[in-house]
């Protein structure tokens, strides 16, 4: 994340997410049928959302630590954002889905903006002050029956959040033989090159199978 970071001039704040390991913290809260790992990251953007609002942000974008990001991103972001429909709650710069629909919003050349179907996932994704009210407001803390992804597409197919996101995606989750992922271990979620990668750039090897 620090070498992404800075090849991109960007600046990341770091959050304190829970970990599967700290019981104390989920002990806090009836975890209903989730694994230890999904529960953890349920209350980790859970706790971002309350963040959000706490600081007073106007939006942020949610990063988990395994993402790969297309190298012109600030360009990218330059020509969307202005077309972004107002009052939006969630862009998905990155998810586990296919997006594309008839519902066209904004582009910056290759890359366009949909309404949301059901993008899956959170490695990527910006929540405006809205969104975070809305996921305080509509997610179930006490008793989560689903992963947190889940439960967004849910309220998003529900019509509560207001969400858009990237096709062709631009921030995507990595995978390599030494970096699997925390919350599903086995996963295989395949693998969605960028058109240019930045982790590629500084020499970190993909594993596409």
């Amino acid at each position: 994340m620090e070498a992404i970071a800075n090849q991109l001039n960007l600046n990341f704040d770091y959050f304190p997410a829970v970990s599967k390991f700290d019981r104390k913290e989920l002990e806090k809260f009836n975890s209903g049928k989730l694994l230890t790992s999904q529960k953890a990251c349920y209350i980790s953007h859970y706790k971002v959302y309350q963040s959000i609002i706490a600081n007073g942000y106007d939006s942020a974008l949610i990063l988990e630590d395994d993402v790969d990001i297309e190298m012109n991103i600030v360009n990218i972001m330059t020509d969307i954002l202005p077309n972004l429909p107002s009052g939006w709650d969630l862009l998905y710069l990155g998810h586990c889905g296919w997006e594309k629909n008839d519902e066209y919003v904004s582009s910056s050349n290759e890359f366009k903006v949909y309404k949301s179907n059901e993008p899956g996932c959170t490695h990527a994704y910006a929540v405006s002050s809205l969104g975070a009210n809305k996921l305080l407001n509509n997610l179930e803390l006490e008793n989560p029956q689903d992963p947190i992804d889940l439960e967004i597409i849910e309220k998003i197919q529900q019509g509560t959040i207001n969400s858009f996101s990237f096709q062709p995606q631009v921030i995507v989750q990595w995978r390599s033989i030494d970096n699997p992922s925390d919350v599903n271990p086995g996963s295989n979620l395949g693998s969605y090159p960028l058109k240019n990668s930045t982790l590629h750039y500084l020499g970190f090897s993909w594993d596409y199978e």
